[in-house]
């Protein structure tokens, strides 16, 4: 009886896991990239960063 319900528990897990990798496929989000790691689109322009953390640094040095 107990190995029938490790086998349902590791059936549902699978399927879940399957359903979740449909479900990202489905919305676009292909290998889990949602642009915040290398490789994804939306790391593919990184000039942007220098200009943001100065910008934010002189924000916090006018605040003081």
């Amino acid at each position: 009886m107990a190995d029938m319900i490790v086998l349902i528990l590791i059936i549902g897990y699978c399927g879940f896991v399957i359903f979740q990798r449909h479900r990202q496929k489905k919305n676009g989000t292909q290998n889990g990239c949602r642009g915040i790691c290398d490789g994804c689109s939306g790391c593919g322009d990184l000039s942007h960063l220098k200009e943001t953390y100065f910008a934010d640094k002189m924000k916090k040095e006018r605040k003081l």
